[in-house]
């Protein structure tokens, strides 16, 4: 199949050779750049992949803009700190050309640590990253998802996703992250009410560190549960006073 890998950047100059080193396999590489003020766009330019900027709306929009500009109907759509492992890379070199819809999951490793549990595994981060682009689009502001019209297959190797190199970058993530959430319910009339603000945190956390099995991820699973409770905390909280 003829491929095109799809990453959108902002300021991504740390991780972006890593990733583009693991694509050599891709046919194009189109970079979607919100606007780097870091060596983002002459990295991806060295490296031979075509550049556009786009105006950061939301993640969906984004992709779709992507999709739309992509020279090829098959898409890869990856961030620019994840790497394709050779295993993963052959397997979907010799895939059939009729148009679908896989699955890949990703191992996240985050601060230096392969997370296995958590919600963070390969099995829950499981989504929709290889498609014909004429079989659906991207729909969500936060947690974009891609909709299809057929039912995912799915792919036996994983990704490499280098998530979180420390706890000031997860946090970091927790405030902008948490604004798009809010943005997101209050476009669809959710307010804030004091259930939400205890039971949000707590359920997340029950479900992460028991139910996800995070206590086998170690000290790593237990403190990304806490903070990840913090996360809807935070939502809430911003809910309330913003």
């Amino acid at each position: 199949m003829k491929l095109t890998v799809v990453i959108p950047t902002l300021n991504e100059a740390v991780d972006l050779p890593r990733t583009l080193d693991s694509l050599s396999f891709a046919d194009e590489i189109l970079v979607v750049d919100s606007g780097s003020t870091d060596e983002t766009v002459d990295i991806a330019k060295k490296a031979g992949a075509k550049v556009i900027t786009h105006p950061f709306k939301n993640f969906a929009d984004t992709r779709n803009f992507a999709d739309r500009h992509a020279s090829n109907d098959w898409i890869l759509s990856l961030e620019a700190d994840v790497v394709v492992p050779r295993s993963l890379a052959a397997e979907i070199a010799v895939l059939p050309e009729t148009p679908a819809i896989y699955k890949i999951g990703r191992i996240n490793i985050i601060w230096n640590k392969p997370i296995l549990h958590t919600d963070w595994g390969p099995k829950d981060d499981n989504h929709i990253r290889l498609y014909h682009k004429s079989l659906g689009k991207w729909s969500g502001a936060v947690h974009e998802q891609f909709v299809g019209e057929d039912k995912p297959k799915q792919l036996h190797h994983y990704l490499l996703h280098y998530n979180y190199a420390t706890v000031s970058e997860f946090i970091n993530k927790i405030d902008s992250y948490s604004n798009l959430e809010v943005a997101k319910r209050r476009m669809t009339n959710q307010s804030f009410n004091y259930s939400n603000l205890f039971l949000e945190p707590l359920e997340d956390f029950i479900k992460r560190y028991f139910y996800k099995l995070g206590f086998l991820d170690g000290f790593h699973g237990f403190f990304l549960s806490l903070l990840q409770a913090v996360y809807y905390l935070t939502v809430n909280i911003k809910l309330k006073t913003t």
